[in-house]
C-alpha cells in the first residue's frame, strides 16, 4: 500500500508539472523592441542570413530569428524584390523624354552642271559645299519642343568664275502645341502613372512580405504546438506506464485481477502509438518551417530545429470597428487598387486632351552671317544686322476622330470598372476583418474552455487515483480518466495555437503585420 500511495503522489507530481509547463511559458516573440531593416540587394545576391550556429545538431530558432531568415532566404521575396527596381527603371524612362539631345551634322558636296544647264553663262558648273551644323534639341514638360540650331556652310566655285564664301546662322525654334498635347497634364500623364506604378510595385511587395512572415509565425507556432504536444503524449505513456507497474503491484497484493494489469498494458501500448504519431508531427512541423525559411538550400534538412519561444495565452480586447478602419487604411492591396484608379483617372483626362484639334504655334529667330573668310562671316553674325523672324500657325483636324473617341471612352470605362472592383475588395477587406476578429474572440473562448475542462480532468483523474489505491474503482474508469487528461491537454494546447494564429492574422487583415513586426523595407 505505501509503494500504492508512493505511485499516486508521482502521478500526481506529473500532472502538476503539466500544469505548470502550461501556465508559466513565456511570452511568445522574442524581444519586441528590435526592429528589422530588410535590405533586398542582399538577399538577391544570395548573402542571405545565416541561421544561428547549430550545436549538436539542433538549431535554436526565435520567432524574430525565423522572420528574419525567412525575409533574406525566401526565393519569393527575392524575385518580387525586383519589380520596384524595375518599376524605378521606368519611371526614369518616362522622364527621359524631356532630357535634352546635342546634334552634330557633317556635310560634303560636290555639284557638277553641264553647261546646257547654266542658263547665265553657258557654262559648265563646278562646286564644292561644306556644311557643319550643330545644336541642342529638347522637348518641354509644357508640350512644346525648341532647337537651338548653329549653322554652316562654305562654298568653293572653281574654274573660270572663282568665287568662294562662308555663310552662318544661329537660330532659335519653338514648336508648341496650343489645344491637343497642350500643359503639364496631359505631357506628364506617363511620369505620374509611372510614379503610381512604382507605389504599387512597393505596396505588393509589401504584402508578399507581410503573407511570408505571417506563414512563418504560423509555421513556428505549429512546431512549437507538435513540441508540446509531444510531451503531452510522453506525460500521458508516463501515467500509463505508472498504472501498470500499480497494477502488477495489486495484483501482487491480491487486491486486483490480472486483467486489470491487462488493461492497464493496453492503454499503455497506445499512449505509445500516440507518441510515435506526435514525434512524427514534430518532423513534419519542422520541414513546413525548413521549407519556408529556405534553409534546405543551405544543407539544412539534418538539423532539428528548436523554438526557444513558447505558446502562450494573452487574451486581448480587439475594437471592431477601429480594427476595419484600419485594414481600409493599410492594406496594401487597397492601396494598390486605389493608386489604380488614380493611373486611369490620369490616362481619362489625357484621352480626353486627344479629342482636340491639334492647332499648334511655331516660331523662330535667326541671325546670319556671311563673308569671304570665316573671321568676317562671325563678326557679321554677331552684328545683329540680319535678324530674321517667322511665325505662324498649323491646324490639324480629324474628321471622323473615331479613334481618340473610342480610347477616351474605353478609358472612362476601365475607371468605372476600377471603382466598382474597389468596393468589391472593400466589402471583402470588412468581411475578412469581421471574421477574423470573430475567429480571435471565439479562439480565446476555446482557450478558457479547454483550460477549465483541463483542471477539471486532472481533478477527476486525482480523485479516481486515490479511489483506485483505495480499491473502490476500476482501472478501466481511471483508464478513461487518463484518456480525458490527456485530450483535454492536447486540446488547450490546439486552442492557443490557434489563438496565437488567429492574432496573426489578424494583423495580416488589418495590413499591420510589418509593423507589429518592426519590419522596415
Amino acid at each position: 500500500m505505501q509503494r500504492c500511495a508512493t505511485l499516486g503522489m508521482r502521478t500526481a507530481l506529473a500532472l502538476s508539472l503539466g500544469i505548470g509547463v502550461l501556465a508559466s511559458a513565456p511570452a511568445f516573440g522574442g524581444d519586441a523592441e528590435s526592429t528589422f531593416r530588410l535590405d533586398l540587394q542582399i538577399a538577391q545576391l544570395g548573402t542571405g542570413q545565416s541561421p544561428p550556429a547549430a550545436r549538436g545538431g539542433e538549431m535554436a530558432l526565435s520567432l524574430k530569428d525565423s522572420i528574419a531568415i525567412a525575409l533574406k532566404n525566401n526565393l519569393d521575396i527575392s524575385i518580387e524584390g525586383y519589380n520596384p527596381r524595375l518599376r524605378d527603371q521606368d519611371l526614369i524612362f518616362e522622364k527621359s523624354a524631356y532630357d535634352p539631345s546635342a546634334f552634330l551634322e557633317l556635310t560634303r558636296s560636290d555639284t557638277r552642271l553641264p553647261a546646257t544647264l547654266n542658263l547665265l553663262t553657258g557654262q559648265r558648273v563646278l562646286s564644292d559645299l561644306f556644311d557643319f551644323n550643330t545644336g541642342l534639341r529638347q522637348k518641354l514638360p509644357t508640350g512644346g519642343t525648341y532647337e537651338l540650331r548653329f549653322n554652316n556652310e562654305y562654298l568653293h566655285i572653281p574654274r573660270s568664275h572663282p568665287n568662294e564664301g562662308f555663310t552662318s546662322r544661329l537660330s532659335l525654334t519653338l514648336t508648341h502645341p496650343l489645344l491637343k498635347n497642350f500643359g503639364f497634364e496631359a505631357n506628364e500623364t506617363n511620369i505620374r502613372i509611372a510614379t503610381n506604378n512604382q507605389a504599387i510595385s512597393r505596396e505588393q511587395l509589401r504584402l508578399k512580405v507581410s503573407d511570408i512572415t505571417t506563414q512563418v509565425s504560423n509555421a513556428y507556432v505549429e512546431l512549437v504546438f507538435a513540441i508540446e504536444n509531444l510531451e503531452v503524449q510522453r506525460r500521458s505513456l508516463r501515467l500509463a506506464q505508472e498504472l501498470v507497474t500499480l497494477n502488477k503491484a495489486r495484483v501482487r497484493a491480491g487486491v486486483a485481477a490480472p486483467v486489470e494489469v491487462t488493461q492497464a498494458e493496453a492503454q499503455e501500448a497506445a499512449r505509445v502509438q500516440d507518441v510515435i504519431l506526435a514525434e512524427k508531427g514534430v518532423r513534419d512541423a519542422e520541414d513546413t518551417l525548413k521549407v519556408i525559411l529556405n534553409i534546405p538550400g543551405t544543407g539544412g534538412w539534418g538539423q532539428e530545429l528548436r523554438p526557444s519561444d513558447s505558446l502562450t495565452f494573452e487574451s486581448k480586447p480587439i475594437n471592431l470597428e477601429e480594427t476595419i478602419r484600419q485594414a481600409l487604411e493599410n492594406r496594401y492591396e487597397y492601396k494598390s487598387a486605389k493608386l489604380d484608379i488614380d493611373s486611369k483617372e490620369l490616362n481619362v483626362r489625357l484621352t480626353r486632351n486627344q479629342l482636340l484639334p491639334d492647332l499648334s504655334l511655331a516660331g523662330s529667330v535667326s541671325t546670319n552671317g556671311f563673308g569671304t573668310s570665316y573671321g568676317r562671316d562671325m563678326s557679321e553674325l554677331g552684328g545683329g544686322e540680319f535678324i530674321s523672324y517667322a511665325v505662324g500657325v498649323v491646324l490639324t483636324v480629324p474628321l471622323g476622330n473615331r479613334a481618340a473617341e473610342a480610347t477616351y471612352t474605353k478609358a472612362r470605362l476601365s475607371v468605372d470598372q476600377a471603382k466598382t472592383s474597389l468596393k468589391q475588395l472593400e466589402l471583402q477587406i470588412v468581411q475578412q476583418v469581421r471574421e477574423a476578429v470573430r475567429r480571435v474572440e471565439a479562439n480565446t473562448k476555446r482557450v478558457d474552455a479547454n483550460r477549465a475542462a483541463r483542471a477539471l480532468a486532472e481533478e477527476q483523474l486525482r480523485v479516481e487515483q486515490r479511489r483506485l489505491e483505495a480499491g473502490v474503482t476500476t482501472t478501466f474508469n481511471v483508464l478513461s480518466f487518463q484518456r480525458d487528461l490527456s485530450a483535454a491537454q492536447a486540446n488547450e494546447l490546439r486552442a492557443i495555437a490557434d489563438y496565437v494564429e488567429s492574432l496573426a492574422n489578424l494583423e495580416r487583415v488589418r495590413g499591420t503585420v510589418l509593423e507589429s513586426n518592426r519590419i522596415e523595407l
